[in-house]
Protein backbone atom coordinates (compact mmCIF):
# COMPACT_ATOMS: atom_id res chain seq x y z
CA UNK A 1 0.00 0.00 0.00
CA UNK A 2 1.31 3.44 -0.92
CA UNK A 3 1.19 6.32 1.54
CA UNK A 4 1.96 10.01 1.21
CA UNK A 5 3.64 12.52 3.49
CA UNK A 6 4.42 16.19 3.10
CA UNK A 7 7.99 17.21 3.82
CA UNK A 8 8.74 20.83 4.64
CA UNK A 9 12.41 21.39 3.94
CA UNK A 10 14.66 23.26 4.56
CA UNK A 11 12.36 25.30 6.80
CA UNK A 12 9.02 24.56 8.41
CA UNK A 13 7.41 27.21 6.20
CA UNK A 14 9.03 25.96 2.96
CA UNK A 15 6.81 24.77 0.15
CA UNK A 16 6.05 21.13 0.97
CA UNK A 17 7.23 18.25 -1.16
CA UNK A 18 4.69 15.43 -1.48
CA UNK A 19 6.53 12.13 -1.06
CA UNK A 20 4.81 8.85 -1.88
CA UNK A 21 6.25 5.84 -0.10
CA UNK A 22 5.77 2.11 0.29
CA UNK A 23 7.26 -0.02 3.05
CA UNK A 24 8.18 -3.66 2.60
CA UNK A 25 9.34 -5.70 5.56
CA UNK A 26 11.56 -8.76 5.56
CA UNK A 27 12.60 -10.01 8.99
CA UNK A 28 14.28 -7.17 10.88
CA UNK A 29 14.72 -5.07 7.71
CA UNK A 30 12.36 -2.48 6.28
CA UNK A 31 12.81 -1.12 2.79
CA UNK A 32 11.11 2.20 2.17
CA UNK A 33 10.67 3.05 -1.51
CA UNK A 34 10.04 6.76 -2.02
CA UNK A 35 9.14 8.90 -5.00
CA UNK A 36 8.08 12.42 -5.77
CA UNK A 37 5.41 12.05 -8.43
CA UNK A 38 4.94 15.73 -9.24
CA UNK A 39 8.08 16.75 -11.13
CA UNK A 40 6.92 20.37 -11.08
CA UNK A 41 7.15 20.42 -7.26
CA UNK A 42 10.74 19.12 -7.21
CA UNK A 43 12.99 21.73 -5.61
CA UNK A 44 16.06 22.60 -7.69
CA UNK A 45 18.41 21.38 -4.95
CA UNK A 46 16.80 17.91 -4.76
CA UNK A 47 18.89 15.58 -6.91
CA UNK A 48 16.60 12.54 -6.76
CA UNK A 49 13.02 11.91 -7.75
CA UNK A 50 13.12 8.31 -6.46
CA UNK A 51 15.13 6.75 -3.65
CA UNK A 52 15.12 3.81 -1.25
CA UNK A 53 15.87 3.71 2.44
CA UNK A 54 16.79 0.63 4.43
CA UNK A 55 16.15 0.40 8.16
CA UNK A 56 17.16 -2.36 10.57
CA UNK A 57 15.49 -3.17 13.87
CA UNK A 58 17.67 -2.67 16.96
CA UNK A 59 16.27 -2.79 20.49
CA UNK A 60 12.68 -2.67 19.20
CA UNK A 61 13.30 0.46 17.08
CA UNK A 62 14.24 0.93 13.45
CA UNK A 63 17.46 2.74 12.58
CA UNK A 64 18.48 3.88 9.15
CA UNK A 65 21.23 1.71 7.69
CA UNK A 66 24.27 3.73 6.62
CA UNK A 67 24.65 3.80 2.86
CA UNK A 68 27.76 5.45 1.51
CA UNK A 69 26.18 6.14 -1.90
CA UNK A 70 23.64 8.47 -0.26
CA UNK A 71 26.47 10.89 0.47
CA UNK A 72 27.32 11.25 -3.23
CA UNK A 73 24.52 13.84 -3.31
CA UNK A 74 24.46 17.45 -2.19
CA UNK A 75 23.92 18.18 1.49
CA UNK A 76 20.32 19.37 1.06
CA UNK A 77 19.39 16.12 -0.69
CA UNK A 78 21.00 14.05 2.08
CA UNK A 79 19.24 16.05 4.81
CA UNK A 80 15.93 15.87 2.94
CA UNK A 81 16.20 12.06 2.75
CA UNK A 82 16.92 11.95 6.49
CA UNK A 83 13.86 14.13 7.12
CA UNK A 84 11.71 11.79 5.02
CA UNK A 85 12.86 8.79 7.08
CA UNK A 86 12.26 10.63 10.36
CA UNK A 87 8.77 11.72 9.34
CA UNK A 88 7.80 8.24 8.10
CA UNK A 89 8.99 6.61 11.34
CA UNK A 90 7.20 9.27 13.45
CA UNK A 91 4.01 8.76 11.45
CA UNK A 92 4.19 4.97 11.78
CA UNK A 93 4.91 5.19 15.54
CA UNK A 94 2.03 7.58 16.19
CA UNK A 95 -0.41 5.45 14.16
CA UNK A 96 0.37 2.20 15.96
Amino acid sequence: MNNNILIYYPKKNSTPVDVQYKITKQGDLKTISCSILDKASLPKWLELQKFELTAMKFNNEYDLVFEHKKFDRNLDTVLFIDRVFEKIMDTRTNNN
